[in-house]
């Protein structure tokens, strides 16, 4: 692509240099070029650690210069679902509202700044795996840097096949004599590469409790085959093409509950506490440090929690509020279960309270009567844009619930149940989140009673007890939307969320501002999907201009 290609070794290089204090912390070196880079073990792994540098990037200039905005992960899993309200005012970031409702265009800057990120990340992994093979030095410290590599590959290839669908396959550097010469695999093309990868990654990955202390965050076997289950998971419902089955789905989330490497944090509100991060709940989660800037390439924090912080209070920009649906889900059959103080807070829960104090609140600067908690922080960083809180890309509990539905599929419904009871008795446990008490900064307020009963169904209402654990559990952690595309639920979803609970006379009224009040947004978002298996409806991003313009490339539906 125009933008990808425009990503030379040289400047690549200057980038790898940029380390993390959460691991490996190596001082650059100098005389190196692009030739040589590779003949020093501590190179190899300086290249990997440039890998997870871009895991980093949420914002900034990357190695050829060119500016990449926001783009977070729950633009697009919670925003684009019936979890989160935009948030902040309705004027505020207003190209968002293009993206919800779907009717942006290939040349806003979302459609570009997922794919600029996605290739960034594709074009260092291609550099190292150029490289690594061919190395002299240490073999098992090759082999796993190898496999680093190849999950992160993986990792940006299905970054960019949820948001665009089949995208051009490089495994290679691109040379300048390929440049315009590389068109769109199918969308079973990319799945085969990115599981082709992962299947290195488990090869060659470590599991968990073989990683030295100051490694802390770097890709584990464990991590490679959760993130596969996901991929086929999602495959499963997105691709027409699609040979996976249910069964590889529960071997390999077996896999990771055999290998004795993860539990559930006994406590669910201690989750969402930075002291907390890389917990034995933990399975992958992108690392942030404190540095010196909050501008790329040097930052080594996040701007995530900064946009969704309380602008009334200058905590943040107000953005991912959780909707009157995801709250009253809380409410259906359940009653206080102490998950939803993870989830919400404001001046309508709680009576305000966070982290032990009362605080203010704007409605006009916020989406819902919400903000969410497990985006909030105890005190505001000193870079506010660059804290160093981590970002929890998959979670134990999250293998547990991908194990249940795949057990479910294959037949084994004690134990799907066994998987999901889990999930529950753990919840029914814990505590509410941090600071619920009113001049107390602990975790000693809990629940007097909780009905969060076991679930003992059968059948299609199983499944359907699966998903709403998987919402009630993984709400706000921008797997909303993920779920409703591959289950086929999400356009019907969307709009009963609009024209009946959003309706006159409907749940909510017509005092909320929503983008579920947009008109035709089943309509809108039907146009620019393309028909996986069932008929369930994929939707897509628009391909940046810029690069269906360079490659003639085939544009995605509706755009």
């Amino acid at each position: 692509m125009k933008k990808i290609t425009n990503l030379i070794i040289a400047a690549a290089l200057l980038m790898m240099l940029v380390s993390c204090d959460k691991f490996l912390d190596i001082d650059p070196q100098g005389a190196e070029n692009s030739g040589n880079f590779f003949d020093t073990k501590e190179n190899g792994q300086r290249a990997i650690i440039g890998l997870y540098d871009m895991l980093q990037l949420d914002e900034g200039a990357g190695p050829d210069g060119q500016w990449m905005g926001h783009h977070h992960d729950f633009f697009m899993g919670d925003l684009r679902s019936d979890d989160a309200e935009k948030g902040s005012n309705d004027g505020d970031y207003g190209t968002m509202w293009e993206m919800i409702d779907f009717t942006m265009t290939s040349q806003i800057g979302f459609s570009s700044d997922f794919w600029i990120h996605g290739y960034w990340g594709v074009s260092r992994a291609n550099y190292a795996l150029d490289n690594l093979p061919s190395v002299t030095w240490d073999p098992a410290v090759r082999d796993r840097l190898i496999g680093e590599a190849s999950f992160i590959r993986a990792y940006f290839y299905w970054y960019l096949v949820r948001m665009y669908g089949g995208v051009p396959l490089f495994t290679t550097s691109v040379s300048p004599s390929e440049f315009g010469n590389a068109q769109r695999a199918s969308l079973n093309e990319c799945y085969t590469q990115i599981a082709k990868d992962l299947t290195t990654a488990i090869e060659f990955l470590p599991e968990k409790s073989s990683i030295p202390l100051a490694e802390t965050g770097r890709a584990t076997k464990g991590a490679a085959r959760s993130l596969l289950a996901r991929i086929y998971m999602y495959q499963i419902g997105t691709d027409v093409q699609n040979t996976v089955t249910w069964q590889e789905v529960y071997d390999l989330t077996n896999a990771v509950i055999t290998s004795g490497e993860y539990s559930l944090m006994a406590n669910y509100a201690k989750l969402w506490e930075t002291e907390n991060e890389n917990s034995e709940e933990s399975v992958f989660e992108v690392q942030f440090g404190i540095g010196a800037s909050d501008q790329a390439p040097a930052s080594i924090g996040t701007n995530c929690y900064n946009f969704q912080g309380n602008r009334k209070d200058d905590s943040g920009w107000g953005f991912n509020n959780p909707t009157p649906d995801l709250y009253e889900a809380y409410n259906v059959e359940v009653t206080n279960d102490p998950r939803q103080s993870c989830v919400f807070y404001g001046e309508k829960y709680n009576n305000g309270i966070l982290y032990g104090v009362k605080k203010k609140y704007d409605r006009n600067e916020q989406g819902s009567d919400w903000l969410n908690r497990k985006a909030a922080l105890p005190e505001k960083p000193a870079l506010a844009k660059a804290c160093d809180r981590n970002i929890k890309i998959i979670r134990y509990a999250d293998v547990l619930l991908m194990h249940a539905e795949a057990a479910y599929h294959t037949g084994n419904t004690g134990e799907a149940l066994d998987k999901v009871n889990m999930i529950r008795a753990r919840a029914r446990n814990s505590t509410y989140c941090m600071g619920y008490a009113e001049g107390k900064m602990d975790y000693s307020a809990a629940p007097a009673s909780v009905n969060l009963p076991d679930i003992n169904s059968s059948g299609e209402q199983l499944l359907q007890d699966i998903w709403k654990e998987r919402r009630l559990e993984l709400a706000m952690e921008a797997l909303r939307f993920y779920d409703l595309v591959r289950t086929g639920r999400y356009f019907d979803v969307m709009d009963m969320e609009k024209n009946q609970r959003r309706a006159p006379g409907g749940s909510y009224g017509l005092g909320d501002k929503a983008y579920k009040q947009f008109p035709d947004l089943k309509s809108n978002g039907i146009a620019k999907s393309i028909v996986g298996p069932e008929g369930h409806m994929v939707p897509l991003m628009p391909i940046p201009q810029t690069e269906v313009q360079a490659w003639g490339l085939e544009q995605n539906p509706g755009y």
